[in-house]
């Protein structure tokens, strides 16, 4: 992960979610860092997945697993 990125202290997602607006929040926080980086769409997806924690990452690396899905593919 960019040093910079590091810097402005991404938010990570676990998939808990208590409310709706908990995986809004994440997603919102995530783009807002990505206005001010000028980062590839491939950058912003291994980002964005290398942030995911617990079950959601499990959920994750199930579905790319099962799909063939790549963080490449995702861009």
């Amino acid at each position: 992960m960019p040093k910079e990125f590091k810097k402005s202290k991404p938010p990570t997602f676990d998939g808990d979610i208590k409310k709706y607006e908990d995986s809004e929040v994440w997603f919102l926080g995530m783009k807002k860092i990505f206005k001010i980086h000028d980062y590839s769409n491939n950058m912003k997806a291994n980002i964005a997945t290398y942030r995911l924690k617990g079950k959601v990452n499990i959920w994750w690396e199930d579905l790319k697993n099962v799909r063939g899905i790549t963080e490449e593919g995702l861009s």
